[in-house]
């Protein structure tokens, strides 16, 4: 499985102009190398949250597409929040999530 995010604004890659990224699916030895790409956090309280680590996720795209860091600095905010959610997604977090309910979630 891979994902596909198409730019809202060109960048380079490797001399040549781009206007998609294609990350593939990362590995379990992507995951020991880079960790993952956020945290699970507990307040005193027993509520937990997830806290996303951006330098990491930045990491992942480098990897997963094959491109430079350098190409990665030049996204927009919003690209590289959609790469953050195409990253989330094969963590089982964020747009890569099904909308199916769950076994204990009513259908709509």
């Amino acid at each position: 499985m891979s994902a596909v995010v198409k730019l809202s604004k060109p960048i380079k890659a490797h001399g040549e102009e781009i206007t998609e990224i294609t990350l593939r699916e990362p590995a379990v030895e992507d995951v020991l190398e880079l960790g993952h790409p956020f945290l699970v956090v507990q307040d005193d309280s027993s509520k937990s949250a997830v806290e996303l680590r951006p330098k990491v996720i930045a990491e992942y795209v480098v990897r997963l597409a094959k491109v430079p860091m350098s190409t990665v600095k030049m996204m927009t905010i919003k690209d590289l929040f959609a790469c953050q959610a195409a990253v989330m997604g094969f963590f089982g977090q964020g747009d890569g999530e099904t909308n199916e309910p769950s076994p204990t979630e009513p259908s709509k």
